[in-house]
């Protein structure tokens, strides 16, 4: 359809070539439209836009940089053989009017009327930027050999002064000279930065998952949170100050009273290398506690419940039903086949008797 572009004009049946020239011609319009309806005056209507800051003298208002006006752009002259164009255009405060040209001499613009610069002009070695090149002073240094003498020491200072930044500016360039090896070191850095994002991803999700929290994004392991699982971890199975000092008692309870000095602690042969007792004599162990616990629950049942440790400990005893004994008849005649036998007398239960049965009576035996 790009073709039929200069093709698809209506021409009337009185159109002259000769006479119109052309369909703008014959309507006595131009191709510009209203941008060139001052064209006979050599005014055409443009889309200025601000150099610079400028102030306005009419409103005293501040007019940045960079905003664009409609100009009305017309020629005023020639520097040489380059033309100089004058701009035209309304405040779009109040009523007053900008004339701006050009000055291709300075390479700049003339604020001609209605309008000021705003003075930001810095020095051009204030600012790190290179400033223009005098080629009289080259020309001159060339030339005389004092005057160069004269700024050689200058020369050496600015040298100095500047090989830092050149030293950097050559570290810049030669940094990227290899630009396959920086590229292939880059993506290296990146893929092990994306391989890490991904594990990190994939365990959050499978904890979310766990846990039953739907997708709630989770903050990054800190050393704080190291530190804190760490503690709990070592202190979970802390116990109470209460539940130490029960525990202790009945370490203590579970020793022997009256019995024989324990045989210190050697290592068996049969617990191995390590020295860990075996299951056997673990057992051994546990049964000798219980049954030393249990002569000495038996001894403090006979002091009034108080221990040898003079702490009272809870009463154990269980309430209930106690039977009354049937007494036996003696009576001569009397029916004995439905009278009640005498009970066999309960074990002793006197700790004496317990620690006699236990060890046996020495001095019988001698």
């Amino acid at each position: 359809m790009g073709e039929r572009k200069g093709q698809n004009f209506y021409y009337p049946p009185d159109f002259n070539y000769k006479t119109h020239k052309s369909l703008n011609g014959y309507h006595g319009t131009h191709a510009l439209r209203e941008r060139a309806k001052k064209i006979d005056q050599g005014i055409l209507v443009i889309r200025f836009e601000m150099p610079f800051n400028i102030w306005c003298l009419g409103c005293h208002n501040h007019v940045g940089m960079g905003v664009r006006y409609n100009a009305e752009k017309k020629k005023c002259g020639m520097y040489y053989t380059t033309p100089l164009y004058e701009f035209r255009m309304k405040c779009h405060l109040c009523d007053n009017y900008y004339v701006i040209r050009t000055d291709p001499k300075n390479f700049d613009y003339e604020l001609v009327e209605g309008c000021s610069r705003q003075e930001l002009r810095f020095d051009p070695t204030d600012i790190q930027q290179v400033g223009a090149v005098d080629r009289g002073f080259a020309q001159k240094l060339a030339a005389d050999a004092m005057f160069k003498k004269e700024h050689e020491a200058e020369d050496k200072e600015k040298a100095a002064g500047e090989e830092g930044r050149v030293d950097k500016l050559e570290w810049i360039q030669e940094r990227m000279r290899d630009d396959f090896s920086a590229n292939s070191y880059l993506r290296a850095q990146f893929r092990n930065e994306k391989k890490s994002l991904n594990e990190t991803r994939a365990r959050d999700a499978n904890l979310c998952e766990k846990l039953s929290i739907g997708t709630t994004s989770l903050l990054p392991e800190t050393e704080e949170d190291r530190r804190m699982a760490s503690m709990l971890t070592r202190y979970k199975d802390a116990k109470s100050h209460d539940d130490f000092l029960e525990t202790s008692r009945d370490r203590i309870e579970s020793k022997r009273i009256f019995g024989r000095p324990e045989a210190p602690d050697t290592p068996s042969t049969s617990s191995g290398s390590s020295g860990a007792p075996t299951p056997s004599e673990r057992l051994k162990a546990t049964m000798k506690a219980e049954r030393d616990k249990r002569i000495n629950a038996t001894f403090s049942a006979g002091s009034s419940g108080v221990n040898f440790l003079g702490i009272k400990r809870k009463s154990t005893t269980s309430l209930g039903i106690q039977k009354k004994k049937a007494v036996p008849t003696t009576t001569d005649g009397a029916d004995t086949k439905n009278s009640v036998k005498p009970e066999a007398p309960p074990p002793s239960t006197n700790p004496i008797s317990l620690i006699a049965q236990e060890y046996g009576d020495s001095s019988d035996s001698e």
